[in-house]
């Protein structure tokens, strides 16, 4: 009789928690959905990593449908054939947030130029340490040619200087000790977001959101606002994928004076993706136009530096 009781107590008290919370708590507790909540899972080297042969439609500016393959990129199935490839690394610029599939950049340089495979490696949210990080784990497999880095100025030097992003996604990070990149903050400790993700049914409770919450403030890694590592992130990419025989070139998604001198200064050839063909939201990302004419910059800049060649010579 007393545990039954106690456990008809116990529920009424936890309805009663759960009505409160929805009453007066609700906002606060609101889960907020983005393309790494709805299209990504947790990773414990990158942070999220797209989820492999998922589709679904994702909405912010537009709606659009979002595929991703066998291997988790948004793209068809890798090529095994002996044509010349160019391996395209990036943040959402590349992976096409706000356009479908076909009207990005990396689709119409390949409808253009059916003799090359063009691969597009692009991740929603990454930044220049986590690509380095995902190009080292695939690089073997698909054996480009070049390696083509578009650079996110409006992001990524922040993207590279923490360890946390996007409202409480935690990341891999880098530290420069000496003359030495060295990487942290692997495995990627689960955060908030990621359990709630990883628990839709049982997140639907607030108190279990309250009880989360509480759980990762008491036990979540500091936020860390580390020197910037992005110059010797670059200059290791570059030494790894000249070091694998390939050429490294880059794209700047809006002219940086002090970074095109770096790269200048390192033989890094790379080309000022500038347009105002943006989406006003959602983070101002090329709109279908916008890709058009990246794709026609890139292409110009890949046809005059014979890159995609036999014996193109490393720059």
């Amino acid at each position: 009789m007393n545990l039954a009781l106690m456990l008809a107590s116990l529920s009424i008290g936890v309805g009663l928690s759960e009505i409160g919370l929805r009453l007066f708590c609700a906002e606060s507790l609101r889960i907020i959905q983005d393309d790494r909540s709805l299209l990504y899972r947790y990773d414990e080297t990158l942070g999220w990593f797209p989820i492999a042969n998922s589709s679904k439609v994702f909405f912010a500016s537009r709606a659009i449908r979002v595929v991703h393959n066998s291997e988790g990129f948004r793209g068809p199935e890798r090529s095994r054939n002996n044509k010349p490839g160019v391996l395209f690394l990036g943040d959402s610029f590349v992976w096409g947030y706000d356009v479908e599939a076909p009207e990005r950049f990396t689709d119409k340089l390949q409808a253009k130029h059916p003799a090359w495979n063009v691969y597009n490696l692009g991740i929603s949210g990454y930044g220049t340490d986590q690509e380095l990080l995902l190009l080292e784990r695939h690089f073997r497999e698909y054996k480009p040619r070049v390696v083509f880095l578009v650079y996110c100025a409006e992001t990524d030097e922040d993207d590279n200087r923490s360890n946390v992003r996007y409202g409480g996604y935690y990341k891999p990070y880098c530290i420069v000790a000496g003359d030495r990149l060295e990487m942290r903050g692997i495995p990627v400790p689960k955060s908030e977001r990621v359990f709630l993700a990883e628990h839709e049914k049982l997140s639907r409770s607030l108190l279990v959101r309250l009880a989360a919450r509480g759980y990762f403030k008491l036990t979540a890694p500091k936020v860390l606002r580390n020197p910037s590592p992005t110059w010797a992130i670059l200059r290791t990419m570059q030494k790894y994928v000249t070091g694998q025989g390939a050429l490294f070139v880059m794209g700047l998604t809006r002219s940086t004076p002090e970074m095109e001198e770096f790269l200048r200064r390192h033989g890094i050839p790379f080309v000022d993706l500038s347009t105002p063909l943006r989406y006003p939201s959602y983070g101002n990302h090329w709109t279908p136009e916008g890709h058009t004419f990246v794709c026609e910059q890139i292409e110009g800049m890949l046809v005059k530096g014979k890159y995609l060649e036999g014996g193109a010579a490393l720059p």
